[in-house]
């Protein structure tokens, strides 16, 4: 019993039930690399877990910054036709038409509806389109305005129109209302649909 005793409390023995009775407390690089594979593990998921996080939100973030755009913008679009009467108001230019004609009409409606404040599912369900192909038509507009976010592209759109002529931006848009964003009601039928509404979801 005795040698028993002394074989319990040796210091290699106690070195290893230091060793393994003290694994929760163990840190990554401690000496004879304790638990190093489930450290690695935990240290790779807390990773991938912030990575995702990261991404939710920037996205929450873009969804806010989209809309207080879309209020601003609506705050100034109730004043749109006393601004576009005003004798200071300015033309609009010949580079600026012709953007506005290079536009195709589901173009027209995604920067239309993109001027409102409406995110890319709203979008998807008035067009009768995925997601991913508004995407695409948010960045065609983004591309032919200049800029590279969708609210920079909003701001440019809305001033445009601002000072175009009710007739003119019906020409150029395939013949879209200037107003058609502004009035749309999901919820009643939209008179304007077949110019823009695809029969097949995409």
């Amino acid at each position: 019993m005795e040698a028993e005793r002394n074989y319990n409390t040796t210091r290699l023995t106690e070195m290893y039930r230091s060793r393994y009775t003290d694994v929760p407390k163990t840190k990554l690089g401690t000496p004879f690399g304790l638990n190093r594979t489930t450290n690695s593990t935990i240290e790779e998921d807390n990773s991938v877990m912030s990575n995702t996080n990261i991404r939710f939100e920037l996205a929450r973030m873009e969804a806010k910054i989209d809309i207080l755009t879309g209020l601003i913008l609506k705050s100034d679009s109730s004043n749109s036709d006393q601004r576009m009467s005003g004798a200071t108001q300015a033309a609009i230019t010949a580079s600026e038409q012709a953007l506005m004609r290079s536009m195709t009409t589901k173009q027209h409606v995604t920067a239309q509806l993109l001027v409102d404040g409406w995110s890319n599912k709203e979008i998807a369900g008035v067009i009768n389109i995925g997601e991913n192909t508004v995407k695409l038509h948010v960045r065609a507009v983004c591309k032919k305005v200049g800029t590279k976010t969708r609210g920079q592209a909003a701001m440019i759109i809305s001033d445009i129109m601002e000072r175009m002529e009710p007739s003119e931006y019906k020409r150029t848009s395939g013949g879209l209302p200037l107003d058609w964003g502004r009035t749309l009601n999901v919820e009643l039928e939209d008179h304007y649909a077949a110019l823009y509404r695809s029969k097949v979801n995409e």
